[in-house]
């Protein structure tokens, strides 16, 4: 049966410290999965210290997933950019609800060798499988990603704001800044338009006009 398969990795995890890395990864994992379980037909789940697989219970809930880990590590201040491999896959052994480990079928082959082959690609994330409008969802999703990628760490609070109260006036407040400069700062960070990709996202995601 075929199943809409998440994986991902860290971007050059080998440059970061390895014990605080795990420690972060799994915190990021923990906070998704517990947020997000209506969601996941199985659980993400590390299998290495900078890698992790799950398995989602349909196409809109895949940018359910993606929206999270990437808004949650500026929320829990992890800086880590993250690659996923997405596959509309075969699934041959019972999906297990507990952890997402153990399982075999075609699917998964494919979701990790596509993981392993993108390492040398710009995009960080690519979608496997047949099914309709893969081109533009593949697109829309990395275009918002790409916007994420251009955001600099100095700036998290911000953006850590941003994410909590999607109001400048109200990030002034609680970061005691100057409302203008604040005005000034989510100009210059795009956050209008990260909202327009993230809801082209939604609409390609959830088949909806």
């Amino acid at each position: 049966m075929s199943e809409w398969i998440i994986m991902g990795d860290v971007v050059k995890s080998s440059d970061a410290d390895q014990v605080t890395l795990q420690r972060n990864f799994t915190q990021l994992i923990k906070m998704v999965n517990e947020s997000f379980k209506a969601e996941l037909a199985s659980p993400l789940t590390i299998t290495l210290g900078d890698e992790f697989q799950g398995i989602v219970k349909s196409k809109e809930a895949i940018a359910t997933i993606v929206f999270a880990l990437e808004e949650y590590r500026w929320q829990l201040e992890i800086p880590i950019l993250i690659r996923y491999s997405v596959t509309l896959g075969e699934i041959a052994t019972e999906i297990n609800p507990v952890i997402a480990y153990g399982m075999l079928g075609s699917g998964l082959s494919e979701a990790r060798e596509a993981l392993i082959e993108m390492k040398s690609e710009e995009d960080r994330l690519v979608l496997n499988g047949d099914f309709p409008k893969k081109l533009q969802m593949a697109l829309s999703l990395n275009l918002l990603l790409e916007l994420q990628e251009q955001w600099k760490w100095k700036d998290r609070e911000i953006i850590k704001g941003y994410f909590e109260f999607k109001d400048y006036k109200k990030v002034a407040k609680d970061l005691d800044k100057d409302v203008s400069l604040m005005w000034r700062r989510f100009k210059s960070l795009d956050f209008t338009s990260y909202q327009k990709r993230r809801k082209l996202v939604n609409l390609i995601y959830g088949d909806r006009d």
